[in-house]
């Protein structure tokens, strides 16, 4: 039996040609397996190879399957909020082209998310990653941890994924757009709205090989704690 609650994915991609049609096939046969309403959002974030072709082609004849491509290049951080800001279902999620959660994951948290909370953060319980990221990864944490303790309280993971409800997605709109803070500015917002109910969920991190990425380059660093430190001080003066 099919649940009667509603779902957004976005999957932003950039140079996917390889993977985009399998993942995109297989998120789309889960979800219609398994919800009456759902929809599909594909982000192309302006890719030199044929993956924002295979994108339009994967959504020809399928109503629930957007499309939208940007004319440059985002990152996936912003390129996954471009999709979320025009999701019209009631749970909205994301995931990367890779499927690092599984379409059977996002089923599965989104059936066990209870009605009264607003938001649920995924904690990965694996993670297959270089040296050099899995250090990035660790000062990242602790940083935030010193600049943000109250708000990284019993949230260990705030870089994986997380399933938001549509009524408080205008509200936790983050400023950030580097790939490193984007998702813990999401969570840190959400958290401080009045009544907003949140638990986490412990998920499977499903990719099985490395690939290259951003996250780790001292540009996406440099960036990152930027905003980390641009939102710290709008905290301390009061106007967030």
């Amino acid at each position: 039996m099919k649940s009667e609650k509603s779902v957004s994915v976005v999957i932003a991609g950039y140079n996917e040609e390889k993977i985009i049609e399998i993942s995109a096939e297989r998120m789309y046969n889960t979800l219609q397996a398994a919800f009456e309403k759902f929809e599909l959002i594909l982000v192309d974030d302006a890719s030199k190879d044929r993956t924002g072709e295979l994108m339009r082609s994967f959504s020809e004849g399928k109503e629930n399957v957007i499309v939208l491509e940007n004319n440059i290049n985002l990152n996936f951080g912003t390129a996954t909020l471009r999709g979320m800001s025009v999701a019209k279902y009631d749970y909205i999620t994301f995931t990367a082209c890779d499927l690092p959660v599984s379409p059977e994951d996002i089923v599965r948290c989104v059936n066990e998310m209870p009605d009264d909370c607003d938001m649920l953060v995924m904690e990965r319980t694996d993670y297959i990653t270089t040296k050099w990221r899995g250090f990035t990864s660790e000062v990242n944490r602790v940083l935030l941890r010193i600049l943000f303790p109250i708000l990284t309280r019993k949230t260990p993971v705030l870089n994986f994924s997380q399933i938001y409800r549509k009524r408080i997605m205008k509200k936790i709109m983050p400023l950030a757009r580097s790939p490193i803070f984007v998702w813990p500015e999401l969570i840190f917002r959400a958290k401080m709205i009045k009544r907003c109910r949140w638990q986490n969920i412990k998920v499977r991190c499903r990719v099985e090989n490395l690939r290259r990425g951003a996250f780790g380059h001292p540009h996406d660093i440099i960036w990152g704690m930027y905003d980390m430190f641009r939102f710290r001080i709008r905290l301390w003066s009061g106007r967030i």
